[in-house]
């Protein structure tokens, strides 16, 4: 086998087993899917390694990105890279980026790779990564509260919610929160992604949103709901409208939730949601 650069040569059989594999890593391929196909990116923004076959043409057999942010995203296949493979392909990825801040992906994948890169951890998520598989759509009826899909002029009104949701879901302190670039990330989304939310009166309560869209799946992500109207539905309303539109799209839906939210697995098993594997963060120390 073999460790290459992805390029332009290697973008159909890159695809192929993309749309065997995205589920895994919608994150890598939401940042090389564009206007329905697959572009590389520029070397400002990722890299991406393969391992391929030695044979000509090659064909790929797994794949990481890493971004100029310093996150690691591996997509590997039942039949993952070999230690030595992994090796190389790592040499060719902190070439483009040395300090690395996150590994993200599939566990036993991430597990191999922190081992690997010998980096000290300051910190881990654990999470499960749960796939809808059929279609149904649902039948919402009339909500309780006030519904609305966002648009990027919302984004301000819906931060002070967006900096809950990370502090309580996402970040491991509050120390690790940047309002800077958080509003920006949330600008982004709610522009280019799927954001429903949900007010009583004039305050945002909930909130849904894709934050990942590939070829034959979109990750759902920013689940979200006040402490004081919890246990009320409105998750799970917000979840049926986001998940019609992602069948209605032609797509499946796939999510990633942390290992020890039970109320939250509770409600997605119901929504049609099955786990399939388990899925970790590991934060590297700077």
């Amino acid at each position: 086998m073999a460790v290459a650069q992805l390029t332009p040569k290697l973008l159909n059989s890159f695809e192929e087993f993309s749309r065997k594999y995205e589920y895994k890593s919608i994150s890598l391929i939401s940042r090389m899917y564009k206007k329905e196909r697959i572009v590389i990116p520029p070397a400002s923004s990722a890299k991406i390694i393969c391992e391929v076959t030695d044979s000509k043409p090659n064909c790929v057999l797994n794949v990481m990105m890493i971004t100029a942010g310093g996150i690691l995203l591996p997509m590997f296949s039942e039949d993952p890279p070999s230690g030595m493979v992994i090796i190389e392909m790592l040499k060719l990825i902190t070439v483009y980026k040395k300090n690395i801040f996150c590994i993200l992906g599939v566990s036993k994948d991430t597990k191999t790779l922190k081992g690997l890169l010998h980096y000290s951890v300051s910190s881990k998520i654990e999470y499960i990564l749960l796939r809808k598989y059929n279609s149904t759509i649902f039948k919402t009826g009339k909500a309780e509260f006030n519904i609305k899909k966002a648009k990027k002029k919302d984004a301000l009104q819906l931060f002070p919610l967006e900096k809950e949701y990370l502090l309580e879901e996402v970040l491991v302190g509050p120390s690790e929160l940047n309002p800077k670039a958080a509003l920006l990330n949330l600008q982004k989304t709610c522009n280019t992604q799927s954001v429903f939310y949900a007010l009583s009166g004039k305050e945002i309560i909930a909130k849904v949103n894709t934050n990942g869209k590939g070829i034959g799946y979109n990750q759902i992500g920013g689940v979200y709901t006040k402490p004081e109207f919890r246990n009320r539905g409105v998750s799970t309303y917000l979840m049926k409208m986001l998940l019609d539109e992602i069948h209605q799209s032609g797509k499946k839906a796939v999510f990633y939730v942390k290992k020890n939210n039970k109320p939250a697995l509770a409600l997605y098993k119901k929504l049609g949601f099955h786990i399939i594997d388990e899925y970790s963060a590991y934060y590297i120390k700077p």
